[in-house]
């Protein structure tokens, strides 16, 4: 019985970031917060005290700007920022962040549909945002009838992005070229399998979304894409067109940044992501899609469909299945892909061992790893399968 209290007790008090969003409770003091880490996975809406409607009244908005600011202007920001977007109800994470790392800001909001202009004059009149020009939102495809987001974070980091190269954002003053939706698909379609396209996401954003013909990357965080880009170059002439995309821009203008220093010279990126072709295509009249499957999104709604195609499948019995969850034992939180059926037999768990530890007939005991958050262990992947069959 004491097991079973303790276990309990560990699904209160150990649990990460994702604590609050699954059981509307804060995290323990005694745990440092995942939300420090660059890759958020899990953002769910279920609010409680708020009336469903089906009318929309959302809306998602994103920008991202890579300035220099010192650290009182960071702080400013921090405050003023945050002060206004309360005011008007608005949700989301804001990163902002120092010119001694890679420094400017990174904005994921809901954002109500009466305050859209109130929001975008309020960012443009911030004067180191527009420094090359008016900010470039992007927009979700669809609106939502709740936020995305369950509160509204702004925070300070080192970096807007972690790369393991140490850049700052004076090292970023060289850009690769911006193709807006409509000249990227152009270009691609016109080459086809013989343009040179990087994914520069984690492996599970691939896996349920990408571009024809592009080049998987396969790495846990974009920290570690730096190295796999690298070696993937490796052979390239200099001069050879590069071809590169993400869910926003942000992780390519600092990549394609960093390989037109080493030299590469015709590097070429999607302005405003996979977000922004999205939006493309949806309101393009006869427009076939190069971009298959789901746009994986770091919020509550994990994901916006480009086309109806499904690429991946079940984590337990390989059916046709796109939609990632968390696993609902929350020391374990694995990210995967699971259908109903399979969500219904398991309780929303991904193993036999996580749906007894939340019953509480087994005590949980296993250590903290995140990676193993994102990327399913063999073992865990063939003990899966079996419950399956």
């Amino acid at each position: 019985m004491n097991g079973l209290i303790k276990t309990a007790s560990l699904l209160f008090s150990r649990s990460p970031l994702w604590q609050p969003t699954l059981l509307g409770l804060k995290p323990a003091k005694s745990i440092r917060p995942v939300w420090s880490r660059t890759t958020q996975l899990s953002f769910s809406c279920s609010f409680s005290t708020q009336t469903q409607s089906n009318i929309a009244r959302f809306r998602p908005v994103a920008f991202y700007s890579i300035v220099p600011l010192s650290q009182d202007r960071v702080r400013e920001l921090q405050s003023e920022i945050h002060s206004r977007l309360k005011q008007i109800d608005v949700v989301g994470r804001i990163y902002l962040a120092p010119e001694q790392g890679i420094g400017g800001i990174n904005c994921q909001m809901a954002v109500p549909l009466s305050q859209l202009e109130t929001v975008k004059s309020f960012f443009q009149g911030i004067r180191e945002f527009t420094q090359t020009g008016p900010i470039a939102f992007t927009e979700g495809i669809q609106d939502t009838t709740t936020p995305s987001f369950r509160n509204l974070r702004v925070v300070t980091k080192r970096n807007l992005v972690a790369t393991k190269v140490g850049l700052q954002t004076k090292d970023l003053e060289m850009q690769p070229d911006y193709l807006d939706p409509a000249v990227w698909h152009e270009q691609l379609a016109d080459k086809g399998n013989q343009a040179f396209v990087l994914d520069m996401r984690n492996h599970y954003e691939y896996d349920i979304g990408h571009f024809e013909h592009a080049v998987k990357m396969d790495v846990d965080t974009f920290r570690d894409g730096m190295e796999v880009m690298d070696s993937l170059l490796k052979e390239k002439p200099k001069n050879e067109e590069i071809y590169m995309y993400c869910t926003g821009g942000i992780r390519c203008s600092v990549a394609g940044s960093y390989l037109l220093k080493k030299g590469y010279s015709k590097v070429k990126m999607l302005k405003g992501g996979v977000s922004a072709y999205g939006n493309y295509v949806s309101k393009g009249k006869n427009k076939t899609s190069l971009f298959r499957g789901m746009n994986f999104t770091f919020d509550g709604r994990r994901g916006e469909r480009i086309t109806d195609d499904v690429l991946s499948h079940c984590f337990h019995c390989n059916a046709p299945c796109d939609r990632l969850s968390n696993c609902s034992n929350t020391l374990c939180h694995l990210l995967f892909t699971q259908c109903d059926a399979c969500q219904a037999k398991m309780d929303k768990t991904c193993s036999t061992k996580c749906k007894e530890t939340i019953e509480g007939k087994i005590e949980w005991t296993d250590e903290y790893n995140y990676h193993n958050q994102i990327r399913p262990t063999a073992q865990k992947k063939a003990v899966a399968v079996a419950v399956a069959v």
